[in-house]
């Protein structure tokens, strides 16, 4: 006769559970590997970013490698897509090569979407994915919900106004009037805290008109439209009266 084995109940729920909690433990020794790396490259491109210190060509690859084995440990990490994105996007920046340059932009708009698919709230991750959008000459529906979307994710940070705000005025011409103030909204947000700054975007896409519509200017603001406004009268030409 051959013997019968049979778990009782108890032992049986045990063991499942005991495997259910290797899966979980598993799992999470990867995220946590996929975050290190992650934090690596982070901490590698912050250090860029001081004032004075560019990167290099071998640092540059070297923090790929970063990203790649974050990737590798969790694929569908946000942390490490957008780090890769945002890589991609300064390499597009100092490209020389146009092509390298539009395949630089190309490669950052795939790392931003995926990360979107994981992060759909962040206004940093889908203002960045606009970015991409525009320099790749994408103006499309999608677009101009990415741009809508980001300003109501972000309407205070900085980072997303300035972004709203560039990409709005580039296809403004194509925006229908409710996008069109979505951009507006954003310019008026970020006058408040760098009028400056919008106003040099919106000087570079000779729209200073509108932001010198804005009602309630800080005294930067004022001063910068008070100075176009003289630059302007100076610019028309001197006419001359009737002689008698």
């Amino acid at each position: 006769m051959k013997a019968s084995f049979h778990l009782s109940p108890r032992i049986a729920w045990s063991a499942a559970l005991i495997l259910l909690l290797a899966a979980f433990a598993f799992k999470a020794g990867k995220e946590g590997l996929s975050n290190f790396y992650a934090q690596t490259a982070h901490m590698e491109i912050e250090r860029w970013s001081r004032p004075g210190l560019t990167f290099k060509g071998d640092e540059g690859t070297r923090v790929v490698q970063y990203l790649n084995k974050s990737l590798l440990y969790s694929p569908n990490n946000p942390w490490p897509l957008e780090e890769m994105g945002s890589l991609q996007l300064r390499s597009m920046s100092v490209a020389r090569d146009p092509q390298i340059a539009v395949a630089a932009a190309s490669a950052a708009n795939v790392a931003f979407r995926l990360a979107l698919v994981e992060r759909p709230t962040s206004p940093f991750t889908r203002a960045n994915f606009i970015l991409t959008k525009q320099y790749l000459g994408e103006q499309d529906d999608e677009l101009f919900r990415a741009l809508q979307r980001a300003e109501e994710l972000g309407p205070w940070e900085p980072e997303v106004q300035r972004t709203v705000v560039f990409v709005g005025l580039a296809v403004w011409d194509r925006l229908n009037p409710a996008q069109q103030a979505v951009v507006t909204r954003a310019m008026e947000r970020g006058a408040q805290r760098d009028a400056g700054t919008i106003a040099k975007i919106a000087s570079d896409f000779s729209r200073i008109d509108l932001f010198c519509a804005i009602k309630h200017l800080t005294s930067q603001g004022r001063e910068i439209c008070d100075q176009q406004a003289k630059s302007e009268q100076k610019a028309q030409p001197v006419r001359k009266g009737h002689q008698p």
